[in-house]
């Protein structure tokens, strides 16, 4: 009978697991203050980071809009999911920060925010997108 008892409680351990997988939140991950390097060690003026930027998002699929100096907003569709985060910029430094979501099941608590974890995968694309076009300039 034991393990009978062990078994069920293993089952019932395994499609909790299961369940809580599939609708999983991480922590949002923010880009604060990445430092801009360039390939050629040059510095670029805050025009031509916001061209680099803007150049990286939509060869990712984001649509960027300007949002205030230096401060743009870009949004990204994927299917029925949407991300809209802040990419500020200055000649040496950009962060980008989530601002929205739509279908990603994002939270807040004490602990800060929590979205599925799609949402790190893509704005990770966009920084490792971003971080290579200074590289090739």
């Amino acid at each position: 009978m034991k393990i009978v008892q062990k078994l069920a409680v293993l089952i019932a351990i395994l499609f909790a697991s299961a369940g809580a997988c599939a609708r999983g939140t991480v922590p949002v991950v923010n880009f604060e203050d990445n430092q801009i390097t360039t390939g050629s060690g040059k510095t670029l003026a805050a025009e031509e980071v916001r061209k680099l930027i803007t150049a990286a998002a939509g060869a990712k699929r984001w649509t960027v809009t300007a949002a205030g100096r230096e401060k743009m907003q870009a949004t990204l569709n994927v299917r029925s999911h949407a991300v809209v985060v802040d990419v500020a910029y200055t000649a040496t430094s950009y962060s980008i920060r989530y601002v929205d979501s739509t279908n990603l099941n994002y939270e807040f608590d004490a602990a800060g925010g929590k979205i599925h974890p799609s949402y790190n995968n893509w704005v990770k694309q966009l920084k490792q997108a971003i971080d290579s076009s200074f590289q090739n300039n």
